[in-house]
């Protein structure tokens, strides 16, 4: 499924029946977060993220309430392991090509 636009939502973090979920404004959205997020159970948040589905919303981040936004982390897991994973094959190709040539 499609990711929505970028949300901004602001309140009250509670653990629910599949995960954590953020009660706003009579609503409640299914949060998909890092472990980090456990910390804040009972507090007002402020979550910033993507809609997926119904009421599912994918976190870029989540910060308490009142608080400014911390900065993104430049951090990118997938292109580490992307170029892990292309580093990797260049070294066996060429640990092969001497195999063969010596």
């Amino acid at each position: 499924m499609p990711l929505g636009p970028e949300l901004c939502l602001t309140g009250r973090l509670a653990e629910g029946p599949f995960g954590l979920e953020l009660h706003s404004g009579g609503g409640v959205w299914e949060l998909d977060t890092g472990r980090g997020a456990r910390r804040l159970l009972g507090c007002e948040v402020e979550v910033c993220g993507r809609r997926a589905g119904f009421n599912e919303l994918i976190c870029d981040q989540i910060w308490p309430a009142g608080h400014p936004r911390p900065p993104r982390s430049n951090f990118n897991i997938e292109l580490l392991l992307a170029s892990s994973v292309v580093g990797y094959g260049l070294i066996a190709f060429f640990l092969g090509l001497i195999g063969r040539l010596g």
